[in-house]
């Protein structure tokens, strides 16, 4: 049989079928012939009378359905048929176990199928579930498998698996109600997945009202487990109001019997939580986020309570070994939360970490519970970041980081008591055997000092979240201790090698990763009073690639990519976009809005117009151009205000030629002032008028013949006569200094 099993795998000999132009006509024709001789003689071997038969066949047509799905598409309404009278017999159930399984590989294919779905998902999924909980009735054995098959059929045929609703709740309530939970974990999570996908059916109820239905149900299970255990009665109004599962039985009298019996149906209960909140139901449900997390903190403190309580009822002494078992199923309802509900636990994180505190108080020296708590820390901090961290107390954070701290106490003192020993018959002896034993005692010492575990390994990735997320939560004295005991590891394995006594073991691989990660995320969040780690990290880094696991090779060629730019510092090259209009706009207001003048320019120059506050003022266009148009007409005003000292005579323009009038023009122009009058420049009385008008007379008279002239005043009138008979072209005198006409 292995032999056959071996061929079919290895060579896939039904992968021919239907496969076009693979072959000639006459090889098809044989090969068609050998398969259907096949097909018969495994279809007789699912109906023979031995056991043996029976699971050869099963394993047969298991391997030709998955190799060739044609061959299934011909013969599947003959094989279910077959499969689902052999539930009816009595046999071993080994046989039962793989008709089972190849029942759901039939169906996994059937639902893909349109054609298949008709003809036998309608007329067999409805015999098979009814098949499959009466087997499950009959032999326990069969009852994981059972339900797995049940869960799909439920999610796959929702329509066609409402007359079995009932008869599977039953079943899975009585694997949830604390029987099943310490024999066999598998069976509670398998029926809560089970439970959990019967609201899809739908049915008189929909799937919202079902779904919200169990989980109110679930927790108040849980609560009135809680109460049991802290022998205290529920008041009468939360009792009416408190929903719990049908069909759950009544705790024993005997509290060493029901007190245990309440935990373990905690831990069913909060698998349930899990599978529901976990499995996708493709509608929108109501959740009680606030009585999810409420439960959460009362399972959490229930050990606490204890401690503090004055009682002296000898239930509460069995509390304390059931404490581990009950954090962890407050441990797992939190950690379901966070990924199921996401950003909705911001308002609930402050209860949460309050939680986590409490199991940390009281987890009793349990290294599983301590695992999944430092588990849980990390998963929030890497969701929650700030938000979370600063809800945590320091101390949490204080004994995730002390956890890091790889020495066994019990087996260093064992190792001291032994040395002590030794040294002390030594003295008996001579001092070169003392010598020997103090070596040998202290290469003792050596092998037990590295002690990794999963605990270590769990603080190892949640410190490893906090430098990452959170790197400024850690204060100095937390990061001074990261980074000692992070380098005291890595330089043990780098200096030791492979021949000292505290080199790893190569099953502790994932260790050096986390620490190489640890070290990378430490130098890239540095503190501002950390010590300098990069020189010992580029030794210990450069000595991991020579490591031979591939995982912290890997780790540390990563960790060298990322500090080398902080080694080697270098600007990054920087792409440049081409210059805008408005760029250059900007460019050419920065100057004029900074500095209003001349002086103003200079003293930008030498750096001693630059305060603290002044920055650069970025305009726009239009309030440039109202900039600008200010600035006109305060020039214009300045120049009208140096013309009122002056006379305005008129003056004859007749004798003067138009060539002398242009040379009497001043070298730097006036701005057009806003009135209708612009003075003219100054010209002899007897200088003839020229033809046209001058340039700085925008409007001619029309009335006089004469234009006016800008003359000085009667005191310097006579040093203007002379010197007009050097060149006849009169100076404008004008009050002011030069600086103003500038």
């Amino acid at each position: 049989m292995g032999l056959v099993l071996d061929t079919v795998l290895s060579q896939n000999l039904f992968s021919y079928m239907g496969a076009a132009g693979a072959t000639t006509a006459e090889t098809t024709k044989r090969y068609e012939s050998a398969v259907h001789k096949w097909i018969a003689r495994i279809s007789s071997l699912l109906v023979g009378k031995s056991s043996e038969s029976r699971m050869a066949g099963i394993l047969l047509v298991k391997h030709t359905t998955l190799q060739s799905p044609p061959i299934f598409v011909e013969n599947a309404s003959k094989w279910t048929t077959s499969l689902l009278n052999m539930f009816g017999k009595t046999d071993v159930a080994a046989v039962h176990v793989a008709a089972l399984q190849l029942l759901l590989v039939f169906m996994d294919i059937v639902r893909e199928v349109p054609e298949l779905y008709r003809e036998i998902a309608s007329a067999q999924v409805p015999r098979m579930n009814q098949a499959v909980l009466a087997l499950a009735d009959k032999n326990s054995e069969l009852v994981d498998t059972a339900l797995e098959l049940l869960m799909y059929s439920a999610s796959w045929f929702p329509t066609l698996f409402r007359p079995s609703i009932d008869k599977t709740e039953t079943l899975c309530l009585r694997m949830l109600n604390g029987s099943m939970a310490r024999a066999s974990g598998t069976t509670c999570k398998r029926a809560a997945n089970c439970l959990a996908s019967l609201p899809l059916v739908g049915g008189k109820v929909t799937v919202e009202e079902r779904w919200f239905q169990y989980v109110l149900q679930t927790i108040g299970t849980i609560e009135t487990c809680i109460d049991h255990v802290m022998c205290a009665e529920a008041s009468v109004a939360n009792a009416e109001a408190r929903q719990i599962m049908p069909g759950m039985p009544a705790f024993a009298d005997d509290f060493i019997v029901s007190i245990p019996q309440a935990a373990d149906r905690i831990t069913s209960m909060a698998e349930l939580l899990v599978a529901l909140l976990s499995r996708p139901v493709n509608v929108d449900v109501p959740i009680p986020v606030d009585g999810l997390v409420a439960v959460a903190s009362k399972l959490a403190l229930v050990p606490v309570r204890v401690a503090n309580s004055k009682s002296n009822r000898a239930e509460f002494a069995l509390v304390p070994l059931l404490a581990p078992q009950l954090q962890r199923a407050a441990i797992r309802i939190m950690a379901v939360l966070a990924i199921a509900l996401g950003d909705y636990m911001q308002p609930f994180l402050s209860a949460v970490a309050r939680a986590m505190t409490a199991v940390n108080a009281r987890h009793l020296v349990s290294a599983t519970t301590q695992v999944a708590l430092y588990s849980l820390m990390q998963l929030y901090v890497e969701r929650y970041g700030y938000g979370f961290v600063i809800c945590l107390p320091k101390e949490l954070i204080a004994s995730a980081i002390s956890d890091l701290n790889v020495q066994s106490k019990r087996q260093v003192s064992a190792t001291a008591g032994s040395a002590l020993s030794a040294s002390l018959s030594s003295k008996k002896r001579g001092g070169r055997s003392r010598a020997t034993e103090v070596a040998d005692s202290e290469g003792a010492s050596n092998m037990l000092q590295i002690q990794y575990t999963d605990v270590v390994y769990s603080a190892l990735k949640t410190v490893l979240a906090l430098l990452k997320h959170t790197p400024t939560v850690l204060n100095s004295s937390l990061r001074a201790q990261i980074d000692g005991q992070v380098l005291t590891l890595l330089m043990l394995e780098m200096v030791g090698g492979l021949s000292s006594p505290a080199a790893s073991c190569s099953s502790d691989a994932r260790y050096q990763v986390a620490l190489c990660q640890c070290l990378e995320a430490s130098i890239m969040s540095p503190d501002p009073w950390q010590k300098a780690v990069v020189p010992h990290a580029v030794s210990i880094f450069s000595a991991g690639l020579d490591s031979p696991s591939v995982a912290v090779r890997n780790a540390c060629s990563e960790a060298l990519a990322a500090i080398e730019p902080i080694i080697h510092a270098r600007l990054p090259a920087q792409l440049r976009a081409p210059e805008t209009e408005k760029d250059v706009e900007q460019e050419y207001v920065v100057p004029k809005a900074i500095f209003g003048s001349q002086a103003s320019l200079s003293a930008g120059l030498d750096g001693s117009a630059f305060t603290e506050q002044s920055e650069p003022k970025h305009l726009s266009a239009e309030e440039l151009h109202e900039q600008e148009v200010e600035e006109d007409e305060r020039e214009v005003e300045a120049n009208t205000k140096r013309f009122k000292n002056f006379s305005v005579q008129p003056v004859s323009t007749r004798s003067m030629s138009r060539e002398k009038l242009q040379s009497q023009q001043p070298s730097a122009t006036v701005a057009k002032p806003a009135t209708s009058f612009s003075p003219a420049p100054a010209v002899p009385a007897t200088a003839p008028a020229p033809s046209g008008t001058s340039m700085f007379a925008s409007n001619k008279p029309a009335v006089s013949s004469t234009m006016p002239a800008v003359t000085p005043s009667t005191d310097k009138q006579q040093e203007s006569n002379d010197e007009e008979e050097d060149d006849d072209i009169p100076d404008i005198v004008m009050d002011g200094s030069d600086s103003e006409d500038e």
